[in-house]
């Protein structure tokens, strides 16, 4: 997995805005390592524990006490230990003399020897399965593109270490890790984050849709009727998505928190023209002309509340968090709006032209 993470390094590096590509291998350090032989130590009567201990004080230290400084908040610790010139090689550590159970002092060097080695490395894990991680940092874009391009390389690929990689969690769920056989890439991160994300507010989106359904059949004592109320629900989308390649941000959690605001506030416009529609009929308006009264008499509250929503929004479209949430009241409103003042009308108009029709 160490060395198969070089190779996924080096196409980390290959995709275009990706900065600081790095893995939580370490680097291969030596060290050094002290081995007692606990034959001459029990003769010159000193314990293998007191070595660890000698070793330990000397070399890290230990704390005598603490001191309580003016200048300092919190109590400062007071650590005894050789002074770094004289613990830097082995032979000054073998020179180091403990004192056993006679009370007689025996150099280190006469029960002990010094061995380079080279540091073991840490073994990560997750969830009890092995991982080496590796990661990156974009300039600009937002990571979904880096990681649809990059799972396209590593998928199946073969490395030169003869590992095959088989990528995944890029689904609404997560993947569990195929450790037993093969190696498994699973993408986690801000990307995983940002798919739980989406998930949970498509979730919420879809529960805020059927519930204004359900109100609008109670209201109007019709199935079809909210359908149209709700249609110009998908109009918003016309102005959201070309508002973001406009401002140049990305599409994030808050932009859609946007696209589910505006869900109730597109609702209510259209229920302003249908409303004021069906009580010209009631007075005696033709089917047309009520249509077109509606779209007249009710331009100025449904400008208003559009412009409202849009000079509101306004401020918060460069901040880094909100810009999001920002572009998508602001050019979702302004879509939906234009096109409510035509499409619901027609719409309704088409529906009525029907009815009349088949009666």
């Amino acid at each position: 997995m160490r060395s198969a993470a070089t190779d996924v390094d080096r196409d980390f590096a290959k995709v275009y805005g990706i900065i600081n590509a790095d893995d939580s291998v370490t680097s291969t350090v030596d060290s050094f390592q002290i081995k007692v032989d606990k034959e001459k130590a029990a003769l010159s009567g000193v314990a293998v524990g007191q070595v660890a201990k000698l070793l330990h004080d000397y070399v890290s230290g230990f704390n005598i006490g603490t001191v309580h400084a003016d200048d300092s908040r919190e109590p400062i610790n007071l650590t005894v230990r050789l002074p770094r010139s004289q613990r830097q090689t082995p032979e000054q550590i073998l020179s180091i003399r403990i004192t056993n159970m006679m009370g007689k002092q025996v150099p280190l060097s006469a029960i002990a020897t010094v061995e380079r080695a080279t540091q073991d490395k840490p073994i990560y894990d997750r969830d009890q399965h092995p991982v080496v991680m590796v990661g990156g940092e974009l300039l600009k874009s937002s990571p979904v593109y880096a990681v649809l391009a990059l799972d396209k390389m590593l998928d199946g690929k073969m490395l030169s270490n003869g590992v095959t990689f088989k990528t995944g969690n890029l689904g609404f769920s997560e993947a569990q890790p195929d450790d037993l056989v093969g190696y498994h890439l699973l993408w986690g991160g801000e990307m995983r984050l940002t798919l739980d994300v989406f998930r949970d507010l498509g979730s919420a989106f879809i529960i805020a849709l059927v519930f204004i359904y359900l109100m609008l059949v109670g209201y109007y004592k019709s199935f079809m009727m909210p359908l149209i109320v709700m249609g110009a629900i998908p109009l918003t989308l016309v102005g959201v998505f070309p508002g973001h390649w406009i401002t140049q941000q990305a599409f994030t959690a808050t932009s859609m928190i946007g696209v589910i605001a505006l869900a109730g506030v597109v609702v209510r416009n259209s229920l302003l023209l249908i409303d004021f529609i069906i009580d010209y009929r009631k007075q005696g308006y033709a089917l047309e002309q009520a249509v077109i009264e509606a779209g007249a008499v009710r331009f100025r509250p449904i400008m208003l509340t559009a412009l409202a929503i849009i000079l509101g929004s306004a401020i918060m479209i460069t901040d880094p968090v909100f810009g999001g949430l920002a572009v998508s009241l602001i050019f979702g409103t302004f879509a939906s709006t234009v096109l409510t003042l035509v499409v619901i009308p027609l719409m309704y108009y088409l529906w009525e032209r029907r009815l009349e029709k088949t009666a």
